[in-house]
């Protein structure tokens, strides 16, 4: 959440309490003094003011008593916690030595007049994870009941596809691996879900009422079926990237140029070249390298 520093802005005065739950959700609970809030306000007030026009005086150029009646309160409170939270959140982070993994969720506690404003924030960390003995456990697949002829079957082949081997690896990983996964991971892929949902409703004329009518399903059980998903897919990710860390995967900068260009090529289908980012570069790796770290699975099989 970036933000201006504003003219008379106070310094960083609040000290942060950590709650770790269960499932490994962080909570950071900072109290900002009234004072602090006070002044960041004033602050806030004078640039909102600038925007302002009042009724005989050019714009931004009306006394402050007469510009505040004419802005929005809420919009004041909004502008005002935009300039507070960053910092006190990033010197939380600093504070407890966290590294968290997601944009923080907000939760106003207290945000009182004349009284100190009590924030709260909610994100995580990566989880710890438990891989076990994975090659014994993917190299134990060979002796599955599922991958001989079946009985009576001559014709019956006793060979698998790779893509069934990818399969049984991918189950058996999730079966065998321990992690707990923090809530707000889950909660961030539910919404890219159901963002990418709309999306997909809005461009056939849909609504979402309209698209869970024809599936027959409520939002509640939409929102449980991502769940799930989710959870698969989060766990997942996960394991292969400790696999990869495990297996010492490297991928080389021709590999992620060689996709970069087809990606920035429009996939060679006649569209015009875009630039790859720093950002969809560092995709490009992470992908490749648990690609590697699968197909370095199932060559044990």
């Amino acid at each position: 959440m970036a933000k201006k520093t504003l003219k008379g802005e106070p310094k960083v005065e609040s000290k942060a309490v950590l709650a770790r739950l269960d499932d490994g959700t962080i909570q950071l609970t900072f109290t900002i003094p009234y004072d602090v809030v006070q002044t960041t306000r004033e602050a806030v007030l004078k640039e909102l003011a600038n925007d302002v026009e009042v009724p005989g005086f050019r714009k931004g150029k009306a006394p402050l008593d007469l510009a505040m009646k004419n802005i929005d309160r809420q919009r004041l409170y909004e502008h005002t916690l935009q300039h507070l939270l960053p910092q006190h959140y990033a010197k939380a982070i600093l504070e407890h030595n966290l590294m968290p993994v997601l944009q923080p969720r907000f939760e106003l506690v207290s945000v009182e007049e004349e009284h100190d404003w009590t924030i709260r924030a909610v994100t995580c960390e990566l989880p710890e994870i438990d891989l076990g003995d994975y090659k014994k456990t993917v190299s134990d697949l060979k002796k599955a009941e599922i991958w001989t002829p079946a009985k009576g079957d001559p014709k019956a082949s006793n060979e698998p596809s790779r893509e069934e081997r990818e399969q049984q690896i991918i189950n058996a990983l999730l079966e065998s691996a321990t992690l707990s996964l923090p809530r707000p991971l889950i909660e961030e892929e539910i919404n890219h879900k159901l963002s990418q949902l709309l999306d997909q409703v809005q461009k056939l004329g849909l609504t979402v009422e309209q698209y869970l009518a024809s599936t027959n399903r409520t939002v509640e059980q939409l929102k449980q079926d991502y769940a799930s998903q989710s959870q698969a897919s989060i766990k997942l990710v996960l394991i292969l990237n400790r696999v990869a860390e495990a297996e010492k995967v490297q991928v080389s900068e021709a590999e992620i140029e060689e996709i970069a260009n087809t990606t920035a090529s429009g996939g060679g289908n006649g569209h015009s070249k875009t630039a790859v980012s720093p950002e969809q570069k560092s995709l490009i790796r992470a992908v490749l390298s648990r690609r590697k770290a699968l197909d370095s699975l199932v060559n044990l099989i």
